[in-house]
């Protein structure tokens, strides 16, 4: 189930564009994350290519922690489907409703997917917080750590992006899926520069995200299409 990356092209590009369609949400959690970790590295190096090199370590780390969830979730998803064609179509209707949830989730007409984060947030902030505290990113090292912890902090959108990598049903497919999909939050969360800074001015703008938010729906539509002339 891990000996291809990548079996379905068109759901590793979707996850990349729902990362970064859905990073203007990443920014309300991620980018205080950011703020706090920016004031725990050592003030000597709060500046320049060092500054950069250990914030680039840390996201590396979540994304990093992505992609072994989606790994776990995929792998999952495979060992519950086995033969039994009716978790198939199941997983497929997960699949398309994840990604309608998501599309709503983005263009902000439904909220509702924030009951996965409170849930998230009663039970893994506290295990998670624990080892974030004694990572002090004042090397590469501990850059990476911080950064590993911060992927497994609750958040809507990724536990949603990994019920809908699980729905695959392959391990690689899933892992491939949640890396990309984390590599697509990256441009705002990191947020350097003028053109990442109007990237996420229009990362945030009604506009984008209703029409970005309605592609995804109508992918989720067309993963559960094919079902629907099978019944």
């Amino acid at each position: 189930m891990i000996n291809q990356l990548c079996t379905d092209p068109i759901g590793a590009g979707a996850a990349f564009l729902i990362g970064l369609f859905g990073s203007a949400h990443c920014l309300v959690m991620c980018g205080g994350i950011t703020a706090a970790f920016s004031l725990t590295i050592p003030e000597k190096d709060r500046q320049g290519l060092r500054f950069w090199s250990l914030i680039s370590i840390a996201s590396l780390g979540r994304v990093l922690s992505y992609t072994a969830l989606g790994i776990t979730f995929g792998y999952l998803g495979g060992w519950l489907r086995g033969d039994h064609e009716i978790f198939t179509i199941g997983f497929r209707l997960i699949a398309g409703l994840m990604l309608v949830l998501m599309g709503l989730w983005i263009s902000d007409w439904w909220r509702g997917l924030q009951t996965l984060e409170r849930f998230g947030d009663r039970v893994v902030t506290p295990i998670v917080q624990k080892v974030r505290s004694k990572a002090t990113p004042n090397s590469m090292h501990q850059a990476l750590k911080y950064g590993l912890a911060w992927g497994f902090l609750p958040c809507g959108l990724v536990y949603s992006a990994l019920l809908w990598s699980a729905s695959t049903a392959h391990a690689g497919q899933a892992g491939t899926q949640m890396f990309l999909f984390g590599l697509g939050t990256l441009p705002a969360i990191l947020g350097a520069g003028y053109l990442s800074a109007h990237l996420s001015f229009a990362l945030k703008s009604a506009a984008f995200r209703r029409l970005s938010g309605s592609l995804v729906m109508l992918y989720g539509v067309w993963t559960v299409a094919p079902l629907v002339w099978m019944i």
